[in-house]
């Protein structure tokens, strides 16, 4: 009887092996194709100039002028040229 139930229970772990190999499969090998893609998903070269603007975040591209601006690295003009420059 101990034996049967062992063998009952061997069988059901090996079905549910076989029954999850495939799914586990398919998730590592989309894992693997994410990993390998990339940050290409993003960046497509054949974007216009104004796609590839409105990409990146403005508002972050104006602290960092900002932050130029105090650190001395720009003048007040450079400032508002880069940041007219831009918003347009």
């Amino acid at each position: 009887m101990t034996y049967l139930v062992i063998g009952i229970c061997i069988a059901l772990l090996l079905a549910v092996i076989i029954i999850s190999a495939k799914p586990i499969g398919m998730g590592i090998e989309a894992r693997r194709n994410i990993n390998q893609k990339g940050s290409s998903d993003y960046i497509d070269e054949d974007q216009t100039e104004a796609e590839k603007i409105n990409n990146y975040n403005i508002s972050d591209e104006i602290i960092n002028l900002n932050k130029l601006k105090k650190d001395g690295i720009l003048t007040d003009e450079e400032y508002e040229k880069a940041k007219k420059k831009l918003l347009d």
